[in-house]
């Protein structure tokens, strides 16, 4: 797993300051970025996986946010995880 690749996928919806809040916009980023990366990547996508792109994200352009929404990183993995197994179990 190319995890810097992951992290670059993942960008459009983590450098915002509101990428966590479950705004409509945020929701749509965080959408585009999963297909972004399973266009790039493949599917599924382990939520350790997730979780580190995330983490590295965060500190590469949100300094201090994976501490702060540690819960919020952990909950958007898990559901980037499942995202990425619906994207498998769906394929033609």
């Amino acid at each position: 797993m190319d995890i810097e690749q992951l992290k670059t996928s993942l960008k459009p919806w983590l450098a915002p300051a509101t990428w966590h809040t479950g705004h409509a916009l945020d929701e749509q980023r965080f959408h585009k970025a999963l297909k972004s990366a399973f266009d790039k990547l493949g599917a599924p996508i382990p939520v350790d996986k997730f979780r580190e792109a995330i983490v590295l994200g965060l500190a590469e352009y949100r300094e201090n946010d994976a501490k702060t929404y540690e819960n919020d990183v952990d909950s958007f993995a898990q559901l980037a995880e499942d995202i990425s197994y619906y994207v498998q179990n769906t394929a033609q």
